[in-house]
């Protein structure tokens, strides 16, 4: 007597047709591929410059300065001197984009009697430091950005009425995009005799630069 056929089994199948296997397999890969986009999200950016012409010696010029700031005329040792009066410490500064709840490194190479470099931002954020020594030498200074903070002030300027001052190199490192100039040159390097140009904004580039 032949023994019963064994009823062939069913495959389950979820709500929208999709076999039980299938789905649950569909499900796992949508889950990895959700935490892989999270975790692509929450990498860091890399630390770059966010200085732009920190060497003094391209354009545009960006940096905004006093009208007694000028730029060295010696071939090849490009650095800007300041002459503080009465009433002008000789300031220069540029805007730089930044992070929200981020680190950065202010560093410039100066020389000269009281020397300053700083950084200032919207949220209070403030740190300077400064010197007197008549060599090349070395600032550092440190800042950290508030919650809602995506850009700060570097500056650097002399003392009123006090000897002249050089900077010969800026930067200002943290997380953030390699910045590109606005503009184009619009009249020959700062000398001695000129003036810092000031850039010409152009509509089509990435604006780090905010005049």
């Amino acid at each position: 007597m032949r023994a019963p056929a064994h009823p062939r089994p069913t495959r389950r199948r979820g709500p929208n047709g999709l076999s039980v296997g299938l789905a649950v397999a569909a499900l796992t890969a949508a889950a990895a591929s959700t935490v892989g986009l999270a975790a692509s999200a929450a990498e860091p950016l890399p630390n770059v410059n966010l200085i732009l012409n920190g060497a003094f010696d391209s354009y545009p010029w960006i940096w905004t300065c006093d009208s007694n700031v000028r730029s060295s005329s010696i071939p090849h040792d490009h650095y800007v001197s300041g002459r503080p009066t009465a009433e002008s410490n000789a300031r220069c500064s540029q805007r730089v984009r930044v992070l929200p709840n981020s680190s950065y490194l202010l560093y410039a190479t100066v020389r000269g009697p009281f020397a300053f470099v700083g950084v200032s931002g919207p949220a209070g954020e403030s740190a300077s430091t400064w010197s007197s020594e008549s060599s090349w030498n070395t600032l550092t200074t440190r800042v950290t950005t508030g919650p809602d903070t995506t850009e700060l002030t570097v500056y650097f300027h002399g003392w009123y009425e006090q000897a002249s001052y050089d900077v010969r190199w800026v930067s200002f490192t943290g997380p953030g995009y390699e910045p590109h100039p606005c503009g184009e040159p619009t009249s020959p390097s700062p000398t001695a005799t000129d003036g810092p140009a000031s850039p010409t904004p152009s509509a089509t580039c990435w604006r780090t630069y905010i005049p």
